[in-house]
């Protein structure tokens, strides 16, 4: 049989797995990652490409910060080729519109908050100004939230450039590879059963998205997620008229401006995921309320045609933000997954800190909000309650 000995093995080939990866690599790990599909195939290449700190969980803030000076200097970490290719466009910002008093009320009462944190990336704009930036905007819309620093980039592009990067960097990159099973081994580090064979590795690092609660699991670890199927829509060109990404607050609006004019629209609309067959379907009367409330936002967009929509799975936590560090179960081993469909942004800082912590032996601060056991520690305190 045969038998390949790494530093670390990463289960997964989406933005994050190729991110820590990369800077593994770049450290003098001997590094291997296996994905059962192709890199970047769901969540990773299929989302809508935000590059935002609006409205992010306070707790992915440093990690957001950090993410925003790497995106700024992508040709560092990918080449100056893919990084062009990857079509990253900061500054353009991103507004979420208020439109009704509940939802200005929350954005106003956000803006507090953020202000008495000392965060002044996020900031109310009143009607005039927002009609100003969103021509073409319902006039009910009473105001909203922008980062005016915030952006957009391809995220097809942006995962096949972090795929092609860590390659280059030394990273053996085997898809079309499942992991058929995993376990510690007696002498310490780990032993892989892959559908390429036999890998030991002193490091393993769970990356595998919508599926790494089932690899978790299988390691006697209880990591809640949803599998959801994100799905995205794409419509005929229109004549250019909108820079930023407009979100909603309560309702399911996502949508920007491509550079051709096609206008891609998310809004955390889920479809039917098929985790155990590796794939996910559009379900069109949920596609219709996602479209409902662009056209209810912009009038003038009703009778744009859709083109086309598609889907990937993605994993959400019970808390909207990622497992990310050490299992506290098992040394040498490391969750990475549950992004909740907003893990775009943030991914090259997350594979810098992994990497890392993992060379250092220490766990990066900005990691530390993150604790993979963190819902077993509640259930234990619900329990005594």
């Amino acid at each position: 049989m045969r038998k390949v000995c790494e530093d670390v093995l990463i289960v997964g080939g989406g933005l994050q797995g190729c991110a820590i990866a990369l800077f593994l690599a770049r450290a003098g790990k001997q590094v291997t990652l296996i994905e059962k599909n192709l890199a970047g195939r769901h969540a990773s290449g299929v989302n809508a490409g935000g590059l935002r700190l609006l409205i992010r969980d306070i707790r992915e803030y440093p990690l957001s910060l950090r993410a925003m000076e790497m995106w700024k200097s992508l040709g560092d970490y990918v080449g100056d080729r893919a990084a062009e290719s990857c079509e990253v466009k900061l500054g353009t910002s991103q507004i979420a519109v208020a439109m009704d008093s509940a939802e200005m009320e929350w954005a106003e009462a956000r803006a507090r908050d953020m202000n008495r944190r000392g965060i002044q990336s996020e900031e109310i704009i009143g009607p005039d100004e927002l009609h100003r930036l969103l021509p073409g905007l319902s006039r009910s819309a009473l105001g909203g939230l922008i980062s005016r620093g915030d952006g957009h980039a391809n995220p097809a592009n942006m995962a096949r450039a972090m795929r092609n990067a860590a390659e280059s960097a030394g990273v053996r990159i085997l898809e079309r590879c499942g992991l058929k099973s995993v376990e510690p081994r007696a002498q310490g580090g780990w032993r892989a059963m892959t559908d390429n064979g036999l890998i030991e590795a002193d490091e393993v690092v769970n990356c595998a998205g919508a599926w790494g609660s089932e690899i978790a699991a299988s390691l006697g670890e209880t990591m809640p997620v949803k599998v959801m199927a994100l799905s995205m829509m794409v419509t005929a060109r229109v004549q250019h008229f909108v820079d930023p990404v407009v979100i909603g607050i309560d309702q399911p609006l996502s949508f920007k401006q491509s550079a051709v004019g096609s206008l891609v629209i998310g809004g955390g609309i889920s479809g039917k995921p098929c985790l155990a067959d590796g794939t996910s379907f559009t379900i069109m009367d949920r596609m219709a309320s996602s479209a409902a409330a662009t056209i209810a936002a912009f009038p003038a967009l009703a009778g744009v045609p859709v083109l086309r929509t598609w889907t990937g799975l993605e994993a959400s936590t019970p808390d909207g933000v990622p497992y990310i560090g050490p299992s506290r179960r098992h040394e040498g081993l490391w969750h990475v997954f549950g992004f909740c469909g907003h893990g775009f942004q943030i991914s090259p800082a997350v594979g810098e800190a992994i990497a890392q912590s993992i060379v250092a032996g220490k766990l990066d601060a900005k990691l530390a909000a993150f604790a993979v056991d963190r819902h077993e520690a509640q259930r234990v305190e619900d329990v005594v309650q």
